[in-house]
C-alpha cells in the first residue's frame, strides 16, 4: 500500500567525459560498496547464507559500469560531450 510518493532529480545536464565519468563511477562504486556492507552484515549473522542476490547485483552494476566506461570511451574520441538525466523515485509502502 503507497503512502506517499515522492521524485527527486538526482542529476541533469551535459558534461564532459572526465566530469561523467568522475560522477557516474562515484555513484556506482558507491552502490557496490553498499551491497558489499549489507552482506558483510547478513553472512556475520548467519555464516551459511551466501546472499545470491546481492551477488546478482554487483554483477549487474559492474557490467553497467563498463558500458558506461565504454560510452565514455567513445565520447572521448568523437570529441563529444553526455548528457545525463536521473531521477529517484521513493515511494513509502508498508511493510
Amino acid at each position: 500500500m503507497t503512502l506517499t510518493d515522492q521524485k527527486v532529480k538526482l542529476m541533469e545536464g551535459t558534461f564532459t567525459p572526465s566530469e561523467a565519468s568522475d560522477i557516474l563511477n562515484i555513484f556506482i562504486d558507491k552502490k557496490i560498496n553498499f551491497h558489499k556492507l549489507q552482506r558483510l552484515s547478513i553472512i556475520e549473522q548467519n555464516c551459511d547464507d551466501d546472499t545470491p542476490h546481492l551477488y546478482s547485483r554487483m554483477d549487474e552494476l559492474i557490467k553497467a559500469k563498463e558500458s558506461i566506461r565504454e560510452t565514455i570511451m567513445e565520447a572521448r574520441r568523437e570529441g563529444l560531450e553526455l548528457q545525463i538525466e536521473s531521477d529517484i523515485h521513493i515511494t513509502l509502502v508498508k511493510k
